[in-house]
């Protein structure tokens, strides 16, 4: 059908040729590598049916153009033409989640008067948000959620008098932190307010009048306030849902919040360790609370008991009440009440009792939390029947006894975590028969032992398999064959004393943490390992039987790799540090290791920990060890290292803990140790060093807890200086050559009257990383 508009014939619904030539200009503006509006390269097509705009379906006009990335991983960039604004019929603009590294919003985006939805969440916009969007009169929805946003004040946005929903999500609002609860006032249209991580630090204690008369959605997660919650937020009447989390509130929780008849949602969790919060949860929970379903109080400070009026809250599907400490009691029988319930999560609820057996009349109940809650007990065969469970977590209890089997046929299940208990006995097919949905496994720290026949195969496919310190062994577990999907894997103490199987390295690609340690596993590591997840990756095969050279190569991913007290030896290969980008920790004490320390591990840029210890090393120290700047901990001791220590570890200044003992070094002890002034350990005993004892040790490490410098060739009295170090705790100069009396002033090393905790890491280098 032909129509008449903009001053000539067109079809109706196709595109304006004004409008096409503005989009064609607004697309040439854009950086569009990734070949996301593939559409618009035909420009003299009907601009109508390109990804992302719409039109209207008689004049044809240009109202929607939305070119939100949500679900793709990159988008658009370049910069916005002004050409945009020659849609003057447009009433959508929808830029969100694409890249626009940096450029500031438009400020010609406040001449589209006709917009009702503005759109420009993390899409890469940084700086001021203009204020001339507060010409936008017609606005209903303004989303401008970025990181990278900041606003000097607020008050254009009264400007507004339509707009419903507003969302300035981590935009940094600090500085207009004293009146924007009087803006937002002004705006009695908004029915979503959401300004979570805002930098917020004020709120203002009263209000003269209430005008959020239609508000129903307030989300000040996350901000600044430090100040009780005002009782104004307690007269917002039409509130459904509330989010008043991380916001170091103290005192009461305002009782008012019972009382709101349209309240659906209330989220208070500081999940902080400095929660000021203090409410008597008894009190809180005998409200009204006529419509709530969700009601999260963790970590708020809450103290005193569940009442039993809670089952009058027939509404709630969502109770969370984790992390409070001063919470304690039984769960009472009125909570088989709440038909609807669907989460239940206790964490630190000091029950000192058994779990209840009628928590299996909550049908709905699919995530139930009761975690280090001081249960006792066995675990009730009842939760097998809760049929629509999907996470079980109940870890860090004193339960005892054997699992139910009839857990194994909860169809449904998806987490499972037992772990940090008593549980005893065996494990066997049943106990995960109809778990096919199951991929979080953790009954690690328990006294179980799996009983599988050799050729069972899962009906589950694990992402995360915690099983340390259950019975597994002797041979390794060979389920995990059929298991495609690991990618963390606890088999330590476990009893396995096989050689670890060829296949086994084929699960490696996904892990991001393996941890075989204290088992009798045999076998040598492949040539080249590596590994394909894009976290860290986490790798402890320590205190096994392994055997055979370190592996040449290993990916750039790997953080920690603990090789300590294994059978492995031959020298470190040369390439193996190049390769290790992000290795932060690295233990291969305790082998049967030689060679030289390669030079090569200056490369490793981020190593903290650096223990070699216990093995056959020789050579000398390498002068690029220096290089290793964040280093906290470097163990090298019982080796047949000589030579001088190098200058450059003075370089080291992170450094805690240095042993070098056990070695054939020499000379003297170079002043360039005293910049290390955050040393704790100075290990140098059983050595060759010689000269009198530095005086400067007594006053550049006044940290120090551990001197040892037995067994050397030291000469001259004992410096007065060492006195300085109130700090100390060891103290060993024995098998010397020095002379002079004994200070008297010995007695003022107050650290060694005192009973201390020893840190094991301090004594022996990497012991409790």
């Amino acid at each position: 059908m032909l129509i008449y508009c903009g001053g000539y014939w067109k079809v109706s619904g196709s595109c304006l040729d004004s409008e096409r030539k503005a989009l064609t200009t607004f697309r040439k503006a854009l950086d569009d590598r990734y070949n996301i509006l593939p559409s618009w390269d035909d420009e003299a097509s009907d601009c109508c049916k390109w990804r992302g705009i719409t039109c209207h379906n008689i004049t044809g006009y240009v109202l929607k153009l939305d070119l939100n990335n949500y679900d793709y991983d990159s988008g658009l960039s370049g910069r916005i033409d002004p050409a945009v604004v020659e849609l003057k019929h447009l009433q959508l603009l929808d830029l969100s989640y694409n890249a626009f590294y940096g450029i500031p919003i438009p400020e010609f985006l406040g001449s589209m008067k006709e917009l009702r939805h503005l759109n420009l969440s993390d899409a890469g916009f940084s700086g001021r948000i203009p204020h001339q969007l507060g010409n936008l009169s017609h606005l209903i929805s303004l989303k401008l959620s970025s990181f990278s946003l900041s606003a000097k004040n607020l008050w254009w946005l009264t400007s507004l008098p339509s707009l419903k929903y507003l969302d300035m999500s981590y935009v940094n609002l600090s500085m207009a932190s004293h009146d924007w609860v009087h803006v937002m006032n002004k705006c009695p249209s908004l029915v979503e307010l959401r300004l979570p991580y805002c930098c917020l630090s004020f709120i203002s204690p009263t209000l003269a009048s209430v005008n959020f008369t239609s508000l129903r959605v307030l989300d000040l997660d996350g901000n600044e306030f430090n100040s009780r919650i005002p009782k104004w937020i307690g007269n917002i009447s039409s509130l459904v849902s509330l989010n008043l989390s991380y916001n170091n509130f103290d005192g009461p929780v305002p009782y008012l919040f019972s009382q709101l008849a349209n309240l659906e949602e209330l989220r208070l969790g500081d999940y902080s360790l400095s929660a000021k919060l203090s409410t008597n949860i008894s009190q809180l929970l005998e409200g009204r609370w006529s419509r709530i379903k969700l009601l999260d109080l963790s970590l708020s400070n809450m103290f005193g008991g569940i009442p039993n009026s809670i089952g009058n809250i027939t509404s709630l599907v969502d109770l969370e009440l984790a992390f409070n400490e001063n919470t304690r009691g039984s769960i009472p029988r009125a909570i088989a009440k709440l038909v609807n319930l669907e989460i239940l999560f206790l964490r630190g609820y000091h029950m000192h009792a058994t779990i209840p057996d009628w928590l299996d009349e909550l049908k709905n109940l699919k995530m139930l939390i009761l975690v280090n809650c001081m249960l006792t007990g066995p675990i009730p065969a009842a939760l097998g029947g809760l049929s629509s469970l999907e996470l079980l977590f109940l870890r860090e209890n004193q339960l005892n006894g054997t699992i139910p089997t009839n857990l194994g046929q909860l169809s449904n299940l998806s987490w499972l975590d037992l772990s940090n208990n008593s549980l005893t006995e065996n494990v066997s097919e049943t106990h995960f028969q109809n778990l096919k949905n199951l991929f979080y496994l953790d009954l690690s720290f328990n006294s179980l032992a799996f009983n599988l026949h050799p050729h069972w195969v899962p009906p589950f496919q694990l992402s995360y398999i915690g099983l340390g310190s259950c019975h597994l062994g002797p041979r390794f577990p060979p389920w995990l064959q059929t298991q495609k999907h690991i990618e963390y894997l606890d088999l330590s103490n476990t009893a396995i004393s096989d050689i670890i199987p060829t296949w086994f390295w084929d699960l490696r690609p996904q892990l991001y943490l393996l941890n075989l340690s204290n088992n009798q596993i045999s076998g040598q590591l492949p040539n080249s390992l590596k590994m394909d997840s894009l976290l860290f990756v986490d790798i402890d095969l320590s205190s096994n039987n392994f055997s055979g050279p370190i592996p040449c190569s290993l990916n750039g991913s790997v953080r920690v790799l603990d090789l300590s007290n294994n059978q492995f030896s031959g020298p470190i290969p040369p390439n193996f540090t190049s390769t290790m980008n992000v290795l932060e920790v690295f233990s291969a004490r305790g082998n049967q290791i030689g060679g030289i320390i390669p030079s090569s591990i200056g490369k490793m840029k981020f190593l903290v920990v650096l223990d070699l210890s216990q093995n056959n090393i020789s050579g000398t120290i390498p002068l690029r060890l220096g290089d290793c700047v964040d280093l906290i901990a470097l163990d090298l001791s019982k080796n047949h290292l000589s030579g001088r220590i190098p200058t450059s570890l003075g370089l080291l200044h992170q450094l805690q803990t240095m042993h070098l003992s056990n070695n054939s070094l020499s000379g003297k002890v170079l002043s360039s140790l005293k910049k290390c002034t955050h040393l704790v350990t100075l290990d140098l005993g059983q050595n060759n060093f010689s000269g009198h004892i530095p005086t400067w040790i007594g006053k550049s490490f006044l940290a120090l807890r551990i001197l040892n410098l037995r067994s050397n060739m030291f000469t001259g009295n004992i410096p007065p200086q060492l006195l300085n170090i109130t700090s100390l705790q060891v103290l060993d100069l024995a098998q010397n050559c020095l002379s002079g009396s004994i200070p008297q002033s010995l007695h003022d090393l107050t650290a060694m009257k005192n009973e201390q905790k020893m840190n094991h890491f301090l004594l022996n280098g990497t012991g409790s990383y």
